[in-house]
């Protein structure tokens, strides 16, 4: 019995071994897609190394250009005040416009009477950002609260004395910092900053206090809220997707629904190849179709089958989520097709390159995913390191997002997505032209 077991165990493995597609759904998906979300994954403790943010410096005095250049200074965060491929500098409406067409996700305004706003104790700043993308105007907010008080030192007390600390307090703190100085300097010792020199906060201060407690000291008007409230003056404007709803409802949609556009205009490689298989292309072939007019009939047929489906999906968002999609109608409709051109020519491509439908089934699964994780579908560009997003961009999942996002989200009308547009019907010519060279020998060669 035991044996029989053993026998019929051996029988499974070499039933699933001579099989490609069990196979590579086995081993060889689950690689590529550990592979790829590792690539991501792994990145994001880096993110911040790659922040990028383009500045500009309006400021009349000299305190801006020392915020700027001490940023710059942080390993988290790049300072452009020029771009790479441009000698001169940047003005406000530049950073505007590059922010708004989702080329930068935020950028950073020092305006002319910084310097003055210093002088009163105001951190006077405007941030310009992408919503879509929270986590760099998010960091860079931060960031900002951390440097000024390095780069100002003098802005903390002033602030103090503008909350309602009064100056005697504001004395003894200063000669308690003048007094851990002279130590540290003359005996060699390292103080810790908290500890107290000449000056004591009342324990409500340090410890708070309940928002209904009646009880004050004569140092309570003073509030740290009030004083970072005061100090900082930092305005954020998002400069797009004012008018277009949720730009997660926006990504959510396009990014499943070209997916999965993919998986159904894929199964143009496994139906060729049935065909081919079980006799029907010789069959037309006898009766007269040609390897060319089989294969536009496959390519064209995923092209409808993906369009109607983008549209149907598109349809779906806009009456579930209330995806606005006829603010631009002609431009959405001209990324639909561009999309379905190029997602049918990558079937195409999946059928020229299989041997078999197993073959192609394996293919479809890794390259759709492989292709929808680094493009952007999956989940928002902004979140993929940008070594990874380099190759996103050699995909078509990635123009489509692109050109989806800037109809929904940028609000771009059909001037707005050309370039998207012509990336993807020159991807599209390229693929079909690869497919058809490589399938029309061996069409002519295995139907005759």
């Amino acid at each position: 019995m035991i044996r029989r077991i053993f026998t019929l165990i051996g029988k499974d493995f070499r039933i699933f071994w001579a099989d490609p597609v069990a196979v590579g759904l086995g081993f060889v998906v689950p690689a590529v897609m550990i592979l790829v979300f590792g690539m991501i994954f792994s990145g994001s403790g880096e993110a911040m190394k790659e922040l990028t943010v383009l500045a500009v410096n309006e400021d009349q005095g000299p305190a801006g250009a020392r915020l700027l250049r001490d940023l710059n200074k942080l390993d988290e965060i790049e300072i452009y005040e020029r771009l790479k491929s441009d000698t001169t500098r940047l003005d406000s409406v530049r950073i505007r416009q590059r922010v708004a067409s989702g080329k930068n996700s935020a950028g950073l305004i020092v305006p002319r009477d910084f310097s003055e706003g210093l002088k009163k104790g105001e951190v006077r700043l405007f941030i310009l950002e992408d919503p879509r993308d929270p986590f760099t105007a998010g960091v860079l907010s931060g960031m900002l609260q951390r440097q000024v008080f390095s780069t100002y030192p003098g802005l903390m007390p002033q602030a103090m004395m503008k909350s309602g600390m009064d100056t005697d307090s504001l004395r003894a703190l200063a000669f308690g910092g003048d007094i851990r100085a002279a130590v540290e300097k003359n005996y060699g010792m390292d103080l810790p900053d908290s500890m107290p020199m000449g000056l004591s906060f009342p324990d409500n201060m340090i410890l708070g206090k309940d928002p209904d407690s009646t009880g004050k000291t004569d140092s309570s008007t003073f509030s740290m809220d009030q004083a970072f409230t005061g100090m900082f003056k930092v305005k954020r404007e998002a400069v797009v997707g004012k008018n277009t709803g949720n730009s997660g409802v926006a990504q959510s949609v396009a990014g499943l629904a070209v997916m999965f556009m993919l998986f159904a205009v894929g199964a143009i490689a496994a139906s060729l190849l049935r065909e081919m298989r079980y006799g029907t292309g010789s069959r037309l072939r006898v009766c007269g179709v040609s390897p060319g007019e089989l294969l536009f009939s496959k390519y064209f047929y995923a092209v409808l089958l993906g369009g109607g489906q983008l549209i149907v999906m598109m349809l779906y968002g806009r009456v579930i989520f209330g995806l606005n999609i006829f603010a631009h109608p002609f431009a959405l409709l001209l990324v639909i097709v561009c999309s379905s051109l190029v997602m049918s020519g990558v079937g195409l491509f999946i059928a020229a390159i299989s041997r078999s439908e197993e073959q192609a089934v394996g293919f479809q699964i890794t390259l759709i995913l492989a292709m929808s994780a680094v493009g952007g579908a999956m989940f928002p560009s902004f979140m993929i390191p940008k070594v990874v997003r380099s190759f996103g961009a050699f995909t078509p999942v990635h123009w489509a997002m692109q050109g989806f996002l800037d109809v929904f989200w940028r609000a771009q009308g059909v001037s707005g997505i050309l370039f998207e547009c012509a990336v993807l019907t020159g991807m599209a010519a390229l693929l079909v032209t690869i497919s058809v060279l490589i399938f029309r020998k061996r069409l002519r060669t295995e139907l005759g």
